[in-house]
């Protein structure tokens, strides 16, 4: 049984999604568990599903005025 195991952290969480999407996409490690904490808890469902695709595009496009806003 193969897992992977994703720590919390902000900035840290997005190097892994990255070494995720490397270990997953690029050489086709499959695994059986998937656990994180924090941040890794935020990626592991979308890496158990499969959907790598979604996380990069989070990490990648979304800017801080897309998260908050100021209503008069």
């Amino acid at each position: 049984m193969k897992a992977l195991v994703i720590s919390g952290g902000g900035s840290k969480g997005a190097f892994a999604g990255g070494v995720a999407q490397y270990l997953m996409e690029g050489l086709g490690h499959e695994y059986d568990m998937f656990l994180g904490t924090s941040t890794g808890s935020l990626l592991v469902s979308h890496l158990a599903l499969g959907d790598i695709g979604k996380l990069y595009d989070v990490f990648t496009n979304v800017q801080q005025h897309n998260i908050f806003s100021v209503s008069p």
